[in-house]
């Protein structure tokens, strides 16, 4: 916004108020804080233009306050001025300097966008190898490959090289045409960054088709997040514990298509779902073919369960096994425990103890590439803090199975004694959203809403795909990229005027990979 429109005019208020000016020069953005607006004219306890006492929201009572009834283009709530406050947080402690050029001239602004290109490419290709590196390396503790192999594949493979030429192509659009824009147009406002983030999306033809499509579902569901929040700062609306809510409707879609329609999962995240909830495949498969009404082998069933470290129960149960059978028993799922609380116990340990290294590296590897400052500033209090965020998140996704396997377990003990009749597959979806809306209270409340916005392009895809398997919807070619360049349109416009609405996530990432524009 320019100096200019810094300053409103009330000539048109009363006698009291018509010489006050509104400032926005301590504010972020084009967003104005309530403490500029002037006060209230003095009327009468029976004016019309007098509050009522019993106001419940302070939104409704802000009109009262406004100049014509009318609010002040850009007013913000008490909680948008928290949360830009909060969003000053994320420029510190940057440990790889950020370079840039002056963009008086049009040359100036072409190497100034050059300059961050080779930043924001080697930054982001170093960490996606540093990370690719931690994960290849537990490989190794697992006698699964050698550690030249993986070294070579973290730091010469296609996926870190792609990872960081997308990177460093979006920051060169994006510092290119955006100042570029402002440069020729004479303005730093919001159509520049939507045009430059429009833009700068193309760059995601250099990723491959799977990348393209997770990058365009995350941030398509980012930019969501930040119209929500924009109007929540405003007062517009508010919704409590929507992020949790929103987690468990689409962890009620993913576990309803892990049951019943896994092809409509990601391949690489369906894998990661069947080796952390350690339930046969052949199982599932068959606990599908009897919800559908299909029979099932037999002497299938018992193979199944002889390759699994059965007890004799379970041998038993499984040899008992009819192709019609009401509903496959707890001893098909879990053959090497007899009882269901000791087969959950288990699942909560081995949970735990197997992501606990994959949090660790997500955890700490941005906190030393990207925040080195911060941490020997104060090692101590941060580590402490860390550590503990790793295993609180661990524990988090090892209540989340445990509780799931124990509604299956549940099901099938109420189908046995009679109390019901049927193997509906909408349980399925019922027990996803139970078990996650209580075990995502586990976490920290602050990374609630970026673990709904992992699992919510899961979920539409999943969605997506059932419903096109219908011939309910059709397919457009590069839908992903038009999808990407609107998300970063929006995104970069709000980046570029009213960062605070974004989340922490997004705020973090822009700022240590792309810089300031």
């Amino acid at each position: 916004m320019s100096a200019s429109s810094s300053f409103v005019s009330l000539e048109d208020a009363t006698p009291s108020a018509a010489s006050s000016t509104f400032s926005l020069s301590d504010a972020e953005g084009p967003i104005m804080t309530r403490s500029s607006l002037p006060s209230p004219p003095t009327s009468s306890p029976a004016s019309p233009r007098s509050p009522p006492q019993n106001e419940r929201s302070s939104r409704f009572n802000h009109k009262h306050e406004w100049p014509n009834g009318k609010r002040p283009r850009g007013f913000r709530t008490q909680e948008g001025k928290e949360a830009a406050e909060k969003s000053k947080n994320y420029k510190t402690g940057v440990s790889i300097p950020h370079v840039s050029a002056s963009c008086n001239t049009y040359q100036g602004v072409l190497k100034h966008a050059t300059l961050g290109a080779i930043r924001s490419g080697g930054v982001s290709y170093g960490l996606k190898a540093l990370v690719n590196l931690c994960l290849g390396l537990l490989k190794v503790m697992k006698g699964k490959g050698s550690f030249s192999q993986i070294a070579k594949d973290a730091f010469l493979g296609t996926d870190a090289i792609r990872f960081g030429s997308f990177f460093g192509a979006f920051s060169f659009l994006w510092k290119l045409v955006n100042n570029g824009l402002k440069l020729h147009r004479g303005k730093d406002d919001r159509i520049n960054g939507a045009i430059a983030g429009a833009i700068a999306g193309l760059a995601l033809l250099i990723e491959s088709k799977e990348r393209r499509v997770t990058f365009a579902q995350q941030m398509l569901i980012r930019a969501g997040q930040g119209v929500y929040n924009a109007g929540k700062y405003r007062g517009v609306f508010r919704f409590r514990h929507g992020d949790a809510l929103l987690f468990a409707l689409a962890c009620g879609q993913v576990m309803y298509a892990y049951t019943m329609q896994p092809e409509s999962i990601p391949p690489e995240y369906l894998k990661f779902m069947v080796n952390t909830a350690r339930v046969p495949t052949e199982a599932l498969a068959m606990n599908r073919a009897r919800v559908r009404g299909f029979p099932v082998d037999v002497s299938r069933v018992v193979d199944l369960v002889k390759r699994h470290k059965p007890t004799p129960k379970a041998l038993e149960i499984a040899s008992q096994v009819t192709e019609y059978t009401d509903i496959i028993p707890c001893a098909v799922l879990h053959p090497s425990y007899d009882s269901c609380t000791m087969n959950n116990a288990e699942r909560f340990y081995q949970v735990t103890k197997n992501i606990l290294p994959v949090y660790a590296t997500l955890n700490f590897v941005p906190l030393v590439i990207l925040r080195m400052k911060r941490l020997l500033a104060d090692p101590v209090n941060i580590l402490a803090r860390t550590s503990f965020n790793t295993l609180r998140s661990s524990v988090f996704l090892a209540v989340f199975v445990a509780f799931y396997q124990s509604q299956i377990c549940g099901h099938r003990k109420l189908v046995k004694n009679g109390w019901m009749n049927n193997n509906n597959k909408y349980m399925y979806w019922l027990f996803g959203v139970t078990c996650s809306g209580s075990a995502i209270m586990v976490e920290q409340e602050s990374r609630r809403a970026e673990l709904a916005m992992y699992v919510l392009p899961k979920a539409a895809e999943s969605l997506y795909k059932i419903l096109y398997q219908k011939n309910w919807v059709k397919g457009v070619k590069h839908w992903e990229v038009m999808m990407f360049s609107f998300a970063m349109s929006l995104i970069m416009s709000f980046y570029q005027q009213e960062e605070q609405v974004l989340s922490p996530f997004v705020t973090k990432l822009i700022y240590h990979i792309l810089g300031k524009n």
